[in-house]
């Protein structure tokens, strides 16, 4: 089936689960909906969410399309969206308080991702990561960061920490539960003769960590988050 990637907009959020609908906890630092999150990652105080997180949530896209750089990229297998994947900047998220590790302004933070559970055997978190490594290359940033779970549960806003180590990522920043795992998307691409070539064939070229198998909780469920 053919599989394709668009820029993440504010109409996409009606075609996502309800949680990341509603889940500001990237976007503007505010509590996940039902506790999703890893709470050691929660950087605002604790505060009633807003009175309309859809609403705010759409604004946040909207302003950063508007901007010329949208906040990720929706997945379609034949036309159906099958996943999504939140990343920019990292500067353009809420900052983690300490200890938490910090993200470098060198880097697009992968914050996120989502796979519908019909698809998560067909390599579209994968697809994402790449999309999140051409935006690195298209900003001329030198890494992808992404916050790992080392207890990832269903409902988390954090990826597995498993799943970044086999897609190539390395410990960055370590913490006990939420170390910060980096990509050098220069290093990774220095093989390429062109950056178009690059952008076309990179993940072909990631390190893979054969060992480290994907877990079997995220191969059944995947990361639902917001």
């Amino acid at each position: 089936m053919t599989r394709q990637l668009r820029p993440l907009a504010s109409d996409d959020l009606a075609v996502l689960p309800a949680g990341c609908r509603t889940c500001l906890f990237w976007e503007l630092g505010t509590p996940a909906p039902d506790d999703r999150a890893v709470g050691v990652l929660v950087g605002a105080p604790r505060e009633d969410p807003p009175a309309r997180p859809v609403e705010r949530k759409r604004a946040w896209v909207s302003s950063r399309v508007q901007d010329g750089a949208p906040p990720g990229r929706v997945a379609l297998v034949a036309g159906v969206v099958a996943g999504y994947a939140l990343f920019g900047p990292s500067r353009s998220f809420a900052r983690r308080r300490p200890p938490v590790p910090a993200t470098s302004q060198d880097a697009v933070l992968l914050a996120t991702m989502w796979v519908d559970p019909g698809h998560r055997d067909g390599g579209i978190g994968r697809l994402l990561v790449q999309a999140a490594i051409k935006e690195a290359l298209r900003l001329d940033l030198a890494a992808v960061e992404a916050y790992g779970d080392r207890r990832f549960h269903e409902r988390s806003c954090v990826l597995p920490a498993m799943w970044l180590l086999h897609e190539g990522f390395e410990v960055h920043r370590e913490h006990p539960r939420t170390p910060l795992f980096r990509m050098d998307v220069r290093r990774t691409v220095r093989w390429a003769g062109s950056l178009e070539h690059a952008l076309e064939g990179v993940l072909e070229h990631l390190p893979r960590r054969g060992p480290v198998p994907v877990p079997d909780r995220f191969e059944r469920s995947g990361p639902v988050t917001g």
